[in-house]
């Protein structure tokens, strides 16, 4: 395990949106090295962000302190080993595929169970964990010790409280009896979207169940849906495709929103009935092409992981360690002519090492290295419309909007 401190080893890009906000953006390149192809979680009992691959893992805690962990705190890890982490109170949990479930608490791994392989999700109850098993051998249950065997085969588990609820995967959502060990499906509920759904998740702070799905999201309170949330009776939703929810502190829903293909291009806020806080590329500095996941602390701070970069909103909450970055001088840039046809030149004060151009949805078009004040792009190739271009010089990013038109 290796400990660094954020002072010296992260490199910044900060970027004011119409909403008078500023996404700073910390680069994982000489900091956590981890880019979190596996999953990106916060505990929110310390509100540390734990950012996860297949063979290794960073946590940033709290207090900015970064720790990177590979084999030698895990054990032998493979590619594929579905390594995930669930939360209690008091404790942390891993599981790895081939080698079972693990106590993770004060970083120091101790195998549990080796029999929890194969396995689906992890999920947590205050200070139970549920794991969810992929061979149809049903779900196990960790509580106080001890481990039990339910052979109801969920691929999920959503528990909170006296609640729970299980999913197949794919359309089924179920309540679950453990006194008697039987379900009741869900489903035929005339206020549940029947589709394809890609998340579930209970609000912060009630018990209201919610399910993010191809078509929009629907909502259960003590098993019984109550209504939707869709493009039909909302304003401004991005699209019915909700690939992923959170909650903030107020218990305001927050949406990852996906395109036709499923990839995701915009996140936004619902308030009352109208969607706002709309981020997509043109807006922010998230690659939604390689974006990783959403996550909200306690305290109501924002923050989003692609493969490159840790995105937060600056506001009066965000962590002190944030302040203690070395924020250099922003480059300064310009782009001429815009619009364009066939070539930009981008001009600066800086030395400019990289630049990159991506769509609205996220996808990077170009990619080129330069060594330059004055470089020129050539863009005969790309497409009529609008583009966000990022500057990279040093360890400064910036990015822009630009038109290319035929």
């Amino acid at each position: 395990m290796r400990t660094s401190q954020l002072l010296i080893v992260i490199a910044l890009s900060c970027l004011s949106t119409g909403f008078t906000q500023t996404w700073q953006s910390i680069n994982k390149v000489g900091s956590f090295e981890t880019s979190p192809n596996r999953s990106f979680q916060i505990n929110r009992y310390t509100n540390d962000l734990w950012l996860i691959q297949d063979t290794k893992v960073a946590v940033i805690e709290n207090d900015g302190t970064i720790r990177n962990f590979a084999d030698a705190d895990f054990g032998i890890l493979w590619p594929n080993d579905r390594l995930q982490f669930a939360f209690t109170p008091t404790d942390i949990y891993y599981n790895i595929n081939l080698y079972g479930f693990h106590s993770f608490t004060g970083y120091t791994s101790t195998l549990i169970d080796a029999g929890f392989e194969s396995y689906l999700n992890m999920t947590s109850n205050l200070d139970t964990i549920y794991v969810t098993m992929a061979n149809l051998g049903g779900f196990k249950k960790f509580y106080n010790g001890t481990v039990e065997a339910y052979n109801k085969n969920f691929t999920k588990i959503d528990a909170k409280n006296a609640f729970f609820y299980g999913n197949n995967g794919g359309t089924g959502i179920y309540q679950y009896f453990q006194t008697t060990n039987t379900i009741n499906n869900l489903n035929s509920d005339p206020n549940y979207l029947l589709c394809i759904y890609n998340d579930t998740k209970f609000s912060r702070n009630t018990d209201t169940f919610y399910v993010g799905s191809t078509q929009g999201i629907s909502f259960a309170y003590n098993y019984d849906f109550l209504d939707t949330i869709t493009p039909n009776n909302t304003f401004n939703m991005p699209s019915a495709n909700v690939l992923e929810m959170e909650f903030d502190a107020d218990d305001s829903l927050w949406a990852v929103f996906g395109d036709v293909n499923g990839d995701a291009f915009a996140l936004a806020k619902l308030e009352g009935d109208t969607w706002t806080n709309i981020y997509d590329a043109s807006n922010s500095p998230i690659i939604f092409s390689s974006f990783f996941g959403l996550e909200i602390d306690t305290l109501g701070n924002l923050w989003v992981a692609d493969q490159q970069y840790l995105h937060t909103l600056l506001n009066p909450n965000s962590p002190g360690w944030l302040s203690l970055l070395e924020n250099e001088k922003a480059i300064s840039f310009s782009i001429t002519p815009n619009p364009s046809a066939d070539f930009i030149s981008v001009k600066s004060e800086t030395m400019i090492d990289l630049i990159e151009i991506v769509d609205l949805q996220g996808r990077k078009v170009l990619s080129t290295d330069y060594h330059s004040f004055n470089p020129t792009v050539n863009v005969v190739d790309l497409k009529e419309g609008s583009y966000f271009i990022k500057v990279v010089s040093g360890n400064n990013v910036e990015f822009q909007q630009f038109v290319k038109k035929n």
